[in-house]
């Protein structure tokens, strides 16, 4: 399996583990939202299964999107034509925020089961890590993104068109950042979080598929 193989494999793998958590969440309305804490803390309780299976798939797929954010940087970074250390450059830095996002976010999502097994004033607590985590995902997600869209050229086999999208989508990220003050932000989701998951499909596919100058 060559980099850009296991890049496209853990970006797709990525998605899929995501789209599994928030489904797992449907009937917990209240999730990731700071306006009624104890609403989710009540909600985890009463759903110990979807609880576990959500925070075990969130952070498998945050791992595998860190994953896809540094093989997605080793491609752009060497290539062999052209002078392209400034792509280079932006590779590394949306990896960076992209990927160390994603980490950091990884580190939180587990917190909820720990909020099934302790007195509520702690699973109050551990919730609200994990949102602050999420939120800070968020906002380095949408700066990694932004990085990584400007360094994937047309001329190096790109479409334009991924390009934008990653661009649409960074921008509709940034406001997410703020998910931890209020449920406005936080409904917010809803459209960046299509955008980007729809972003990470297309890049992973494209890399499975190889269609693009210079891949090898």
């Amino acid at each position: 399996m060559n980099r850009n193989t296991g890049a496209g494999i853990a970006g797709l793998v990525g998605v899929a583990l995501n789209i599994v958590a928030v489904v797992a969440l449907r009937d917990m309305p209240h999730a990731y939202r700071p306006g009624d804490m104890m609403a989710w803390l009540g909600e985890l309780q009463a759903q110990p299964f979807a609880t576990q299976l959500s925070a075990w798939t969130f952070t498998v797929g945050l791992v595998a999107l860190a994953a896809f954010a540094v093989g997605l940087a080793l491609t752009v970074a060497n290539r062999r034509t052209l002078a392209v250390t400034d792509r280079r450059n932006l590779a590394v830095a949306g990896a960076v925020f992209f990927g160390g996002g994603a980490m950091l976010d990884a580190a939180g999502t587990m917190a909820p089961i720990g909020a099934l097994h302790v007195e509520p004033s702690a699973g109050l607590a551990l919730l609200w890590l994990t949102l602050l985590l999420d939120s800070a995902f968020n906002g380095l997600l949408a700066i990694g993104l932004l990085c990584l869209a400007s360094a994937l050229r047309v001329d190096d086999g790109w479409p334009a068109s991924l390009r934008w999208l990653g661009y649409v989508a960074g921008v509709a990220s940034l406001p997410v950042a703020l998910q931890f003050s209020s449920d406005g932000f936080a409904r917010l989701l809803a459209v960046s979080a299509p955008l980007w998951l729809v972003w990470v499909t297309w890049t992973s596919v494209l890399l499975l598929r190889g269609r693009r100058a210079g891949l090898d």
